[in-house]
């Protein structure tokens, strides 16, 4: 090892910070429809994007495995090969992307963890072990894996989020937004959306948004509570399902229009919005939105 004698103290080289080195780095020219299809059994996928009409790939892998890439009119196909240009199904392949801002994206992985940052095309991701994140997209976003946490912020479009084993959270979303799991929690944050449709089985939910008064709210859990954010101007018809638990709020709210304990239903305003909340074992509770942001900064 190097070192440097700078004022009086040992810096060492190998301690720098030094630019990350790739087995492959090459760029491809493609077209404003061209459309990013990549397969990647295992490994992380990071992309990034730029102004230009061009996909820089670089990306980490043996000297057994190498970047097959295919180029046609309308897409770029990215998968690990053999050394002699066969596929390789067991390669593990780490990439960083960057791609065309405007780009659609499609992504399947086994044991991939998947980050996309900037990009507003519509994306696809199916992966069975790994996380995904993403910060901004457009159109249409497709998001599922199975043992793995999913967050999204910043999208505009549509947004289909699925996970089993972790939890979905989605925040500063203009869109309409369905999002489920199976073990894990479902947090909505400032969503601006006409649908909006969050469900687990065992797990909190949580919505924090726009109430369009055409728009129509589906909260969703077996085992756990419900948290709604209400604004003060809102005009709602919520309709409130709870087997065993019990339904609160932190504002004065109008008699129920139902006089079953476990089916209760409250019409706020002229009733616009349809909210329907269902847990059959926990709580629901409807709060102003600056307590739920307040209770999130404070956990």
């Amino acid at each position: 090892m190097i070192t440097v004698l700078l004022a009086g103290a040992l810096l060492s080289v190998s301690s720098l910070q030094q630019p990350q080195a790739f087995d492959t780095d090459t760029t491809v020219s493609v077209s404003a429809t061209t459309r990013l299809k990549l397969e990647n059994v295992g490994g992380e996928v990071i992309i990034k994007a730029w102004d230009k009409n061009q996909v820089r790939i670089q990306a980490s892998h043996s000297s057994r495995t190498a970047v097959g890439i295919s180029l046609s009119e309308s897409s770029l196909r990215l998968s690990p090969k053999g050394s002699r240009g066969t596929m390789r199904m067991g390669g593990v392949v780490d990439y960083v992307l960057t791609v065309p801002a405007a780009m659609s994206i499609e992504i399947g992985g086994m044991y991939a963890d998947v980050t996309i940052e900037g990009t507003r095309g519509e994306i696809s991701v199916q992966t069975v072990e790994g996380n995904i994140n993403v910060k901004g997209g457009g159109d249409v976003l497709t998001l599922q894996t199975v043992n793995g946490k999913i967050n999204v912020q910043g999208a505009r479009g549509r947004l289909d989020l699925r996970s089993v084993s972790e939890d979905v959270e989605v925040s500063d979303v203009v869109g309409d937004v369905i999002a489920e799991t199976v073990s894990g929690s479902v947090m909505l944050s400032r969503i601006d959306g006409k649908r909006v449709e969050a469900q687990t089985v065992s797990g909190d939910v949580r919505f924090d948004g726009t109430l369009r008064p055409d728009g129509t709210y589906s909260l969703l859990t077996h085992s756990g509570d419900v948290t709604v954010g209400i604004p003060e101007n809102a005009s709602a018809l919520i309709q409130t399902a709870v087997a065993n638990g019990d339904v609160s709020a932190s504002f004065a709210l109008p008699t129920s229009e139902r006089s079953s304990r476990r089916r209760q239903e409250f019409r706020i305003g002229s009733g616009g919005a349809s909210i329907e909340i269902e847990t059959f074992s926990g709580d629901i509770r409807l709060v102003r939105p600056t307590e739920m942001r307040t209770r999130s900064k404070e956990e």
